[in-house]
């Protein structure tokens, strides 16, 4: 972000509708390419809830209440929408959100889970150009679909410790790699694979995610070569934007702001059992 934007409602409406976007078309691609696997989407609240698997990353509600009230009886499809598949109810909740949808999770019991931040930076043509990698020896490319239980398993490893690692959710992943409005990219050290990320575009904003680095690997400006060629994917698909979300205050969130990303917002999750 510049100093001449500004984090309002409507560059919120933005983010938020693209990530809930971009984890609509995972549910659409699972039920594709994985269709053991239970997977639904539902529009609600002007979001979307978004179900791949009992506990899936996936499987929260995003963007409701971004365009006005949220009711009573929404909540309860929402409710409806997890508890019927034996989920927990999990929501990412923006906080230029209608107040409505806050008042509701009060009286309801959620519980907070967690912070995230949403992070953004305006984008021209030929973004990301400038920040390739000089080290000759880290490289990047796009994975092939055939390649995605390969590029998923990649990056799950990356977060070894921090999040339960199942099959499931590598078949979940590995499916991005299908996705017809994203792409995965795989970086190298040495001709060796040594982390991944991920970028999805749709009406004018990239979205970065799903990044990691296998842990022999880190320090050496992997992830800043793989932000430097997602940055420029997104350039060469016309977007003025681009976005990503972070833990505050961690490691991911410094290498995106060493790339022009600034905080918009905190959003904060919130979950009913």
């Amino acid at each position: 972000m510049t100093t001449t934007d500004f984090a309002d409602l409507a560059l919120a409406r933005r983010l938020e509708a693209m990530e809930a976007f971009c984890c609509l078309d995972t549910a659409r691609n699972v039920a594709r390419i994985r269709p053991e696997i239970p997977s639904a989407a539902e529009q609600i609240a002007g979001g979307w809830a978004v179900f791949t698997g009992v506990g899936s990353p996936i499987s929260e509600a995003r963007g409701l209440g971004m365009d006005g009230p949220v009711t009573p009886a929404e909540m309860d499809r929402l409710e409806s929408f997890y508890h019927s598949r034996g989920d927990a109810i999990r929501i990412e909740v923006c906080p230029l959100t209608d107040p409505t949808l806050h008042q509701l999770l009060a009286a309801r019991g959620y519980q907070l889970l967690e912070f995230s931040n949403m992070l953004a930076r305006p984008l021209a043509a030929g973004q990301g150009r400038e920040a390739r990698a000089s080290d000759a020896q880290i490289t990047t490319r796009i994975a092939t679909p055939a390649e995605g239980p390969l590029w998923a398993d990649t990056v799950a490893r990356c977060f070894a410790g921090q999040m339960a690692i199942t099959q499931e959710l590598i078949d979940v992943v590995s499916c991005w790699t299908h996705s017809s409005i994203g792409s995965c990219y795989f970086g190298y050290v040495s001709g060796e694979i040594a982390g991944g990320g991920s970028v999805a575009v749709n009406a004018g904003v990239g979205l970065l995610g799903g990044a990691g680095t296998v842990e022999r690997f880190r320090n050496r400006g992997v992830q800043q070569a793989l932000i430097a060629a997602r940055l420029e994917h997104a350039a060469r698909a016309g977007c003025d934007l681009a976005m990503t979300v972070t833990l505050p205050g961690s490691g991911s969130q410094r290498n995106c702001e060493r790339h022009g990303f600034r905080v918009a917002y905190t959003r904060a999750k919130f979950a009913l059992d």
